[in-house]
């Protein structure tokens, strides 16, 4: 028998495993949000989705009404998206799909992903100690 298989978009929210930052051979399964259509290969961009609220700037907050249809679950009340973590998704590796946001809030995250891949890195500063002394002058 052939499985019937899901078509996704973006900004679905789906259930699938997302690598952790400092081991990328290890990953929880989580909702995350789908950021782009489907790529070559059957693969998406997509976002972390936390329902702790960690103080990271950009942060974007979700709320139920905040999908235009689905929810995460029944006793939903808010989950944060974070535009700084994303990775590229195998559309095999997801479980299931929980919803589409609004497609303001699938822009917003987009348009903050853009903003923070064009901010210019901070460049740190040269303890005095690094610098170069001044050449001295021969005559």
């Amino acid at each position: 028998m052939k499985k019937f298989e899901q078509f996704y978009k973006k900004g679905d929210v789906v259930w699938a495993p997302f690598p952790y930052k400092d081991d990328a051979d290890k990953s929880k399964e989580r909702p995350v949000l789908l950021l782009s259509s489907d790529l070559y290969r059957n693969a998406f961009i997509c976002a972390y989705i936390s329902s702790k609220l960690n103080e990271k700037p950009r942060m974007i907050r979700i709320l139920r009404r905040g999908f235009k249809e689905g929810y995460i679950n029944n006793d939903y009340k808010a989950s944060y998206i974070r535009p700084d973590i994303v990775y590229t998704l195998n559309k095999s590796l997801i479980e299931r799909k929980y919803g589409t946001l609004k497609d303001e809030v699938v822009d917003k995250v987009i348009q903050t992903l853009i903003e923070l891949l064009q901010k210019l890195p901070e460049v740190p500063s040269v303890p005095k100690s690094f610098e170069r002394p001044p050449k001295r002058k021969t005559f």
